[in-house]
């Protein structure tokens, strides 16, 4: 559904006029918005894949077809089917893709990543379209800028903007002073300005307030940040931050509303409060402990570690380069304090989180290709390559509640494929190999390279 008042905003972003002008002026009317989504033709779509993975727990298939009708997989049929075999389908009205060589699977799911960390909506736009470049077709947004990371969101979901399918988290919920008070460092601006993100939150009633407000805002999910973190300029500690019954009000409030909560929580206490809350997901858990680990195995939440940035922050920290980017000393000793930072206990969170068959997640907590997460979940957390792929897709989809929609390449699903030179079961570096995308239908060309910015 495309909202004007959103639109208006990102239009005026677009024009690069402030939101109030956007205001003053006429706004765009529901007509008006509706002529500028352009309808797509009918289109069909025929992908002749070598190896096609339908599935991370079913068996690869063999010289199979995919067809797509607009955005939707329409059947998966065995051989190559051409373009005129369609019944009621015109063999010129159907395109032909031709992937013998490939193994096809869904399009992967990023389940933490930022997509707008500043106002700029045009930032963004070029984010998400490296986000999707990098073969994730559907990310999770862990905490985002409000006033670009909704209009991004209806712009792509209608057809303007080119990026993955998002779900969006908004503003993340912070204490005053915590790990997402974007005034830490900044005497001035904690001293005088208001919360620029609006996530900041202190006592239960405040807490629910803004839980609603983003909910309000278009928030598909709600993030907490329920411990201190590494990357702000604090000297705040690891653990946690909000009260236990902050914790619980907030997840009540954002379940009644029907919205999943995903917690950023490293330090042991405050990871055990999150779950204690009844939170759906454990982003990081870096000193996770084994009872906590049975207690999310006993209520079903996931485990979301992001293994790949304590590695690009600490070979930041440790190997600084001309122009790069510098990160405080109170980040760099918070960085060197977590367990990511000694090889012999990287990915320890994740080889806990197996033993007990907690559900984990896939997520970069950065711009990088998802593969490159997947490379740390094998190297680092143990996986199998096919456990990282089914992280990636089945069990992401299962996390963000939209498993009905997307992980499988089955009839009636979105039409999100992904493929690759190799076989990523095999060697899971060959998620890094992609040489095609489409996204709810479309084909995206221009798979060239991408200069990855690095931690966000």
């Amino acid at each position: 559904m495309i909202r004007p008042a959103i639109f208006g905003i990102a239009i005026a972003a677009v024009l690069g006029l402030s939101p109030c002008v956007a205001k003053a002026q006429d706004q765009p009317s529901g007509d008006y918005l509706a002529e500028l989504k352009v309808a797509a033709p009918d289109r069909w779509t025929i992908i002749h894949a070598g190896t096609l993975m339908v599935d991370p727990d079913k068996p690869l298939q063999h010289d199979v077809s995919i067809v797509v009708h607009n955005d939707r997989i329409d059947s998966v049929r065995a051989g190559k089917v051409a373009p005129g075999a369609l019944a009621g389908v015109p063999a010129d009205k159907a395109a032909y893709v031709e992937l013998g060589d490939r193994f096809v699977m869904a399009g992967m799911i990023d389940a933490h990543t930022h997509l707008a960390l500043t106002p700029s909506l045009l930032k963004a736009a070029q984010n998400a379209r490296i986000k999707l470049l990098g073969g994730a077709t559907t990310v999770r947004d862990a905490g985002s800028v409000p006033s670009a990371i909704f209009p991004l969101k209806e712009l792509i979901d209608n057809g303007l903007a080119v990026g993955p399918r998002i779900l969006a988290s908004g503003a993340p919920l912070s204490t005053t002073g915590g790990h997402g008070d974007m005034r830490n460092g900044n005497f001035a601006a904690t001293l005088n300005d208001p919360d620029p993100w609006g996530g900041v939150c202190d006592g239960v009633e405040t807490c629910q307030h803004v839980a609603r407000r983003q909910i309000a805002l278009g928030a598909d999910n709600i993030k907490i940040m329920a411990t201190a973190g590494v990357l702000d300029d604090s000297d705040t500690g690891l653990d946690q931050q909000f009260t236990t019954d902050e914790l619980t009000a907030i997840v009540k409030t954002a379940h009644l509303m029907k919205r999943k909560v995903l917690a950023h929580a490293i330090g042991r206490t405050g990871i055990a409060a999150a779950v204690t809350a009844g939170v759906d997901s454990i982003e990081h858990g870096s000193f996770i402990d084994e009872e906590t680990v049975a207690m999310m195995k006993k209520q079903g939440t996931f485990l979301v570690p992001a293994l790949l940035t304590p590695a690009v922050v600490l070979d930041q920290v440790r190997h600084p380069k001309p122009g790069g980017t510098r990160w405080s000393d109170n980040s760099a000793r918070k960085i060197e304090r977590l367990p990511d930072a000694d090889p012999a206990t990287q990915g320890r969170q994740v080889r806990m989180a197996l033993r007990y068959g907690v559900k984990v997640g896939a997520g970069t907590d950065l711009l990088n290709p998802i593969g490159e997460e997947l490379v740390m979940l094998v190297r680092k957390g143990g996986m199998s390559p096919l456990q990282a792929l089914k992280a990636a897709t089945t069990d992401n989809a299962l996390l963000l509640g939209i498993e009905d929609q997307v992980g499988t390449v089955e009839a009636g699903k979105s039409a999100d494929l992904v493929a690759f030179d190799g076989n990523p079961v095999e060697r899971i570096e060959d998620t890094l190999r992609i040489t095609f995308i489409m996204a709810r239908g479309s084909q995206i060309s221009d798979l060239g390279s991408v200069a990855y910015p690095g931690a966000n």
